[in-house]
């Protein structure tokens, strides 16, 4: 206790001397007590925005990271294959190819493919129909729509055709030339970019075909779709049958 107030207290009765000293006891404690209250509210809070902070940032930073994979990674960079080894594929290595991402095992195969890219042209196209990048709108063979049920596995993809003749003449056709016919030759009727526009093929759209057939040797007209193989009146072949329209 100070000097000057324990002078005071001395100057004072016995019992008012003691009611003055429990009052600055009293007063201290309540002090001491406030001072730890405050500073474990602020403790608290702080901690709590803390957290709070921490929280967002971690989503921000996860939100970042699965953006910026879907950026680097088209479709699926798992199931595609290096047009030039047949290796695996990474993300950092890529070079921009028929308006898309085309992904190689090094930076080696890069370089084999830009200056023989006439080698590799198959399965660098099929690997743009893995990754999502390019789909199937025809039949690669013809042209035509294809059948989904009619379909056939070449380089890892699903293959559609428009009758089970196209996947007998892909079939016969020996594995290294598959490739060649669905996403080499056939690839610019087969396949287009993922946001490319179909035509029209609905029947309002389509050329009628002829139901009637007339025989210009002999008049014999004949119903149908298409002309018979022999004119059943003179023996005339399918070829001198003209259309009635």
């Amino acid at each position: 206790m100070p000097a000057r107030q324990r002078v005071e207290i001395e100057d004072l009765g016995p019992r008012q001397a003691l009611g003055r000293g429990r009052r600055h006891l009293d007063r201290r404690s309540f002090l001491r007590a406030s001072v730890v209250a405050i500073g474990a509210t602020v403790g608290i809070g702080a901690a709590r925005w803390i957290s709070l902070d921490a929280a967002a940032l971690a989503g921000e930073a996860a939100a970042n990271n699965e953006k910026r994979k879907k950026d680097a990674n088209p479709k699926s960079l798992a199931a595609a294959r290096c047009p030039v080894t047949g290796d695996n594929v990474s993300k950092e290595f890529s070079s921009n190819y028929m308006g898309g991402k085309l992904f190689f095992c090094c930076e080696e195969c890069i370089g084999k493919f830009k200056a023989d890219w006439s080698t590799y042209e198959a399965k660098a196209n099929a690997q743009l129909v893995i990754t999502g990048q390019f789909k199937q709108i025809r039949c690669p063979v013809t042209g035509d729509e294809f059948a989904p049920g009619i379909k056939m596995k070449i380089c890892g993809v699903d293959v559609c055709f428009a009758s089970a003749d196209c996947v007998k003449k892909v079939r016969r056709a020996p594995a290294d030339k598959r490739a060649e016919m669905v996403f080499g030759k056939g690839f610019d009727k087969g396949f287009a970019t993922k946001n490319a526009k179909i035509a029209s093929t609905s029947p309002s759209a389509a050329v009628s075909a002829p139901e009637k057939w007339s025989c210009v040797v002999c008049g014999y007209m004949h119903k149908g779709s298409s002309p018979p193989g022999t004119c059943p009146k003179c023996g005339a072949k399918s070829d001198s049958f003209k259309p009635v329209i």
